[in-house]
């Protein structure tokens, strides 16, 4: 027995997880194309910040050295931000592939759930359920990561709680992904009844 009868409660299984899918689709790729962009961008900015900081090194070496206070603090303030900058960069860079790495294998799923439901091949249905789930856990992660590592300010919390509220729709579209495999099961296990 399906756990969902409908779609949207209007809307038949298989055009409903026919709708999902391609809007799953349409958003992967869209996601892909913009985190290969932002990739393309960190890449050229820390290659900014490392020639950045050479300069600051060599213009902060090659200067007449000055005993005023405040110029030696100034100078460590900007040695560490290029420095905070840089370990922010490597960071961000690892979080965006392992991003472009899911949308990646989601424009694969998605295209297997499509061809999936149209053929009424169960087994295809499958790979996107599996990819659904580890995306789902990779969310909570994201949601809560931020409010353990950087506390509960505004922002965080808003953060999260948007992400908490997206996490439900993919659940949702995971439930009636998942009613639509439970469908065709039954409708293979009829066909096979049938011509006994």
């Amino acid at each position: 027995m399906p756990l969902l009868g409908n779609c949207c409660f209007f809307i038949d299984l298989k055009v409903g997880t026919k709708i999902i899918g391609s809007l799953k689709l349409i958003a992967a790729i869209i996601n892909t194309i913009v985190l290969i962009g932002i990739l393309l961008m960190l890449i050229v900015m820390g290659i900014g910040v490392d020639a950045a900081k050479e300069t600051h090194r060599i213009s902060a070496t090659t200067s007449s050295s000055f005993d005023d206070d405040y110029e030696n603090i100034n100078e460590d303030l900007s040695q560490s931000d290029f420095e905070l900058i840089q370990q922010n960069i490597g960071l961000v860079k690892a979080v965006l592939y392992v991003l472009l790495a899911m949308y990646t294998v989601l424009i694969i799923t998605a295209s297997m759930l499509i061809h999936g439901v149209r053929t009424n091949r169960r087994n295809l249905l499958l790979p996107y359920i599996v990819q659904e789930v580890i995306s789902l856990l990779i969310f909570i992660g994201i949601a809560i990561a931020p409010l353990i590592a950087i506390g509960t300010f505004r922002i965080i919390v808003y953060f999260s709680l948007c992400v908490l509220g997206g996490i439900f729709i993919h659940i949702y579209f995971l439930l009636v992904v998942i009613s639509q495999y439970q469908a065709l099961g039954l409708i293979r296990m009829h066909e096979e009844m049938s011509m006994k």
